[in-house]
């Protein structure tokens, strides 16, 4: 299963970078995931792609919920993430991190421990909770 987060945006941090890096090992056995910067994040989607957007607007799901999202999508060929405004996009589903602003920054590092914790929900392994 290949997971791509993709922004119109950089990420310039350092330490958003190394935080990245250490889910990248982590999620190692579950899947590949990787962050993308597009200008045109349409270009990056597949017909087979399964569409998720951040949304202030979108669902609102616990930890165990999210997790079952990612189980019953382990048979598509990949996960596309979106963040930020997007045109020209098809969308499977929207969902919320939270009804307050975050920076990019925060916002990738969020979905990455969240994409690790789901596989630790869905084996069963430490970590969650």
């Amino acid at each position: 299963m290949k997971i791509r987060i993709i922004s119109k945006f950089k990420i310039e941090n350092k330490f958003t970078k190394e935080a990245m890096k250490e889910y990248e090992k982590r999620l190692g056995p579950y899947c590949k995931i990787e962050f993308k910067q597009s200008k045109d994040p349409a270009k990056e989607i597949s017909e087979k792609s399964y569409v998720i957007k951040i949304d202030p607007n979108g669902e609102s799901l616990a930890s165990e919920e999210f997790a079952g999202k990612i189980d019953k999508m382990r048979s598509t060929s990949d996960i596309i993430i979106l963040i930020g405004e997007t045109e020209n996009v098809n969308i499977d589903y929207k969902i919320s991190i939270s009804k307050m602003d975050f920076p990019l920054d925060s916002i990738v590092v969020i979905l990455y421990e969240q994409i690790y914790r789901s596989f630790r929900i869905l084996t069963n392994s430490p970590y969650h909770k």
